[in-house]
């Protein structure tokens, strides 16, 4: 009886060793299974996504770009003030000329239009220290006269020498859609020699008659 009482004994322990050991052994298949599962997706190489990685993928990344367009859209504007002022053009200089003058019919520029108006550089230029006798809205006959004269001497003195422009304010353009600028050949104005020679008079602010 007492050897039975032993056998069973030792095979009661033996079953009950047995069941705690196969009990364990899931857990370690278990444990194994998940740190192989982990080696191998941190290992293996990348692979086409599927249609339903991509759909994730591609929600994931409009949520993170959201926050950079809304911080654009916040961008402080430049005030007005902080503007660069626009810088006005500066005044064009008008190059000297030493070539041939002309009337102003076929010709069109560097010409002679009457005893105090020219076409130079392009532009119409009165002389602004002369009142000459007027040609197109002379009021007599004397007068149209006179003003051809004025205007054959001025081309006469404009050939014979280098000529150069300086702007005046104010002057003979009073009466004309010309700017007034002095008219000078070394230097000198040749306004001053027209009115000496009689074919023009001093500007005085005001076109004056040539008739009687």
């Amino acid at each position: 009886m007492v050897k039975k009482t032993t056998r069973r004994k030792k095979a009661s322990g033996a079953k009950r060793s047995g069941m705690r050991r196969g009990g364990m052994a899931h857990w370690y298949v278990l444990g194994a299974a998940v740190v192989g599962g982990i080696l191998y997706m941190d290992n293996r190489a990348p692979g086409p996504e599927t249609a339903a990685t991509a759909i994730r993928t591609a929600s994931i990344e409009r949520r993170e770009k959201k926050p950079e367009r809304e911080t654009a859209l916040v961008r402080p504007r430049q005030k007005p003030a902080e503007k660069a002022e626009e810088k006005l053009p500066a005044e064009e200089k008008l190059p000297s000329f030493s070539g041939k003058w002309f009337i102003c019919t076929t010709q069109t520029d560097y010409c002679v239009l009457d005893g105090s108006t020219i076409l130079y550089a392009g532009r119409k230029v009165r002389l602004a220290d002369i009142d000459a006798p007027a040609i197109a809205e002379a009021r007599c006959d004397a007068e149209r006269s006179r003003g051809g004269d004025a205007k054959l001497r001025l081309r006469e003195i404009l050939n014979e020498g280098n000529v150069t422009l300086v702007a005046a304010k104010g002057g003979a353009s009073a009466r004309a859609d010309a700017a007034p600028h002095l008219v000078l050949q070394d230097g000198r104005s040749i306004g001053p020699r027209l009115v000496r020679e009689g074919f023009a008079r001093p500007w005085t602010g005001r076109h004056q008659s040539w008739c009687g």
